[in-house]
């Protein structure tokens, strides 16, 4: 079997529901990537955060998105 109809096949399996969230997924796939800025344009900004904001930055980090929930996929 090809890899098409493996995948039409499995998609055939699985819920509406999950099927939809299948489709969500594909379109994020083929959505264009956003070009980003070459490093050497963001030099200007090192150095420009305070180590106070460094700090509680980095605590949000840890605190609030260093953490699994079981329940989302």
């Amino acid at each position: 079997m090809d890899i098409k109809a493996e995948i039409v096949a499995r998609i055939d399996n699985l819920p509406p529901e999950l099927q939809e969230q299948v489709l969500r997924f594909m379109d994020s796939l083929a959505a264009p990537v956003p070009k980003g800025k070459a490093g050497i344009e963001l030099r200007s900004f090192a150095g420009s955060i305070d180590s106070v904001s460094s700090s509680e930055m980095a605590r949000a980090v840890e605190e609030e998105c260093e953490q699994v929930n079981a329940s989302e996929w």
